[in-house]
């Protein structure tokens, strides 16, 4: 072999190694690393001590760990969700953190104007620097299985309302860097069902790739401004995954939740837990029709139990 050429690839394999090496590394700091420090000193001082925060689907599952992961930071909160029942249990309890806390009770699958609007009054006089787009449903059917209204009410609930809740209230997160000189943070809850082509939750799939590519450009747009995470767990242990969840990859909502807030103003796109990211990178390994016959088949049976469940 000419040497000339020997010293090329020689060197080519250094590279790659080297990349390698710092892909690894770097994979280690955002999934190992950063939900191990503390975060109330970090996220006060980068957002402003004694602001608020708004969630969606604050009343159960990732959206309640999200709301109560920020109360014990410090920051106050405006918790939006359908149930008013649950949202008066939430604020009690919340309260008792010594924050104060709004509630909006809001039906986000209708998506008129007059769903969104009392949202957007109920920060009118705040000083918001967190918003967290948490709300979303799925079902797992073929795409023909789908019934009409479920078809409308995924699209209403999980592209509809991020997409003008994160118009709506982008401006009071503006004004609150204008104002305080404290950056802001958005957190769009998508899922590593949008990362993939995913037989049998193709639907719900496409709402959360939506997330994913409305989420992201932003972070460059308001770079100045605006930190943004676009935050894509795997299952967690909440009332829509309860009968479906594999054991081996299902963390808290806890656990995601900590992540994801020990994660924003580091990186604009994550799986938060270590789990779910090895989970993707495994993903990302298998043939593709070996993944999609996994997909399926996976899909297909979560769709069983959420049949038994009745919905």
């Amino acid at each position: 072999m000419n040497p000339n050429v020997l010293v090329l690839l020689q060197w080519l394999g250094a590279f790659v190694l080297l990349v390698a090496a710092l892909t690894w590394v770097r994979w280690l700091w955002q999934y190992v690393c950063l939900p191990l420090q503390a975060q109330t000193a970090r996220l006060s001082q980068r957002y402003g001590a004694g602001s608020w925060a708004l969630i969606t689907g604050a009343s159960d599952g990732l959206g309640k760990a999200f709301a109560q992961q920020l109360a014990s930071h410090g920051f106050h909160l405006v918790l939006v969700a359908r149930t008013p029942s649950k949202l008066d249990r939430m604020q009690a309890e919340l309260q008792t953190q010594g924050v104060q806390v709004r509630t909006v009770a809001a039906d986000v699958s209708n998506p008129s104007d007059s769903t969104y609007a009392p949202i957007a009054a109920s920060v009118q006089d705040l000083d918001l620097s967190v918003l967290v787009n948490c709300i979303g449903t799925t079902v797992h059917r073929r795409y023909t299985d789908i019934p009409a209204a479920s078809l409308r009410r995924l699209l209403a609930v999980n592209v509809h309302t991020t997409a003008t809740l994160t118009h709506t209230l982008l401006p009071a997160l503006l004004r609150h860097h204008a104002a305080t000189g404290h950056r802001a943070a958005l957190i769009n809850v998508g899922s590593i069902v949008g990362r993939f082509y995913w037989p049998g939750t193709q639907l719900y799939g496409a709402c959360k790739a939506f997330i994913d590519h409305l989420t992201v450009p932003l972070a460059f747009e308001y770079r100045e401004q605006l930190d943004v995470l676009s935050f894509q767990p795997t299952v967690m242990s909440t009332a829509m995954a309860t009968g479906t969840e594999p054991a081996a990859i299902t963390i808290t909502p806890e656990q995601a939740a900590r992540a994801a807030l020990s994660q924003v103003g580091h990186v604009v796109s994550s799986h938060g837990h270590w789990r779910h990211a090895l989970l993707a990178a495994v993903f990302a390994l298998l043939p593709a029709g070996r993944r999609n016959a996994l997909f399926l088949a996976a899909a297909l049976e979560m769709g069983e139990a959420e049949k038994a469940k009745g919905e």
